[in-house]
């Protein structure tokens, strides 16, 4: 549902977030 579609979008920002501090 909603809810795992809006985790599933947070892993991915929370991925491109720490290869770009990387």
């Amino acid at each position: 549902g909603m809810a795992s579609k809006a985790g599933s979008v947070l892993g991915k920002v929370a991925k491109v977030a720490l290869k770009a501090a990387l």
